[in-house]
């Protein structure tokens, strides 16, 4: 037998045992979310669950494992945001260090991770979600308001002007989109030219409501 074949079957053997230990870890209420979040990890990168006869992710997930759409998502990106933000912690949770009482909420590192991706808040108010959710292992409901409570103090601004950057961030957007859509359908030539002009019109009166 050559080493192709034989690489190919432990690839295989590698691929089934993983699908038997993420089935295991589901299933388990003692087991620790983040090696659930792993293994869904390296199960979504590599598409596995397409060699398993499911078309989606989202198919594997809830067919098979029992989980909702948004869980998994959640519990993917949390993974993800540990692996890159926190490495140590999905160290201690390897050896046993901490048990799954004791690991932050996934849905609190949910809440840490985008509270990391909003620009209202410093680092410093980041760095204090963090222990709450790291070092404190605080429910989801605490850390939702100590983030509210956090953007209450922070935006501060006048309510007009708080509507007007909303206004003209909506306004760009759509203006882009709209700009967009004009370029792909007169470079295919999918609709007729009078249509691409009004279409372009309006992108220049959205364009002159930006204040």
């Amino acid at each position: 037998m050559s080493t192709d074949v034989l690489d190919q079957q432990e690839v295989s053997q590698n691929r089934e045992l993983l699908r038997e230990k993420t089935l295991e870890q589901a299933k388990s209420h003692k087991a620790s979310w983040i090696k659930l979040g792993q293994y869904l990890y390296s199960i979504y990168k590599d598409k596995v669950y397409k060699e398993w006869g499911y078309l989606s992710f989202d198919g594997y997930c809830g067919k098979e494992l029992g989980i909702r759409q948004n869980t998994a998502s959640k519990l993917l990106k949390s993974y993800y945001y540990l692996e890159k933000k926190e490495p140590m912690l999905a160290k201690e949770d390897e050896s046993g260090e901490r048990s799954p009482s004791e690991l932050p909420n996934y849905e609190s590192v949910n809440i840490l991770r985008l509270a990391a991706n909003n620009k209202k808040l410093t680092e410093e108010d980041v760095q204090e979600i963090r222990e709450s959710v790291i070092e404190r292992s605080s429910e989801p409901k605490e850390v939702r308001a100590q983030v509210k409570k956090i953007l209450e103090v922070r935006d501060d601004r006048d309510p007009t002007e708080i509507r007007s950057q909303r206004r003209n961030s909506t306004i760009k957007r759509l203006s882009s989109m709209l700009n967009n859509a004009v370029n792909e359908l007169g470079q295919d030539g999918l609709v007729p030219e009078y249509l691409l002009k009004q279409m372009k019109e309006l992108v220049e009166k959205l364009n002159d409501q930006v204040e």
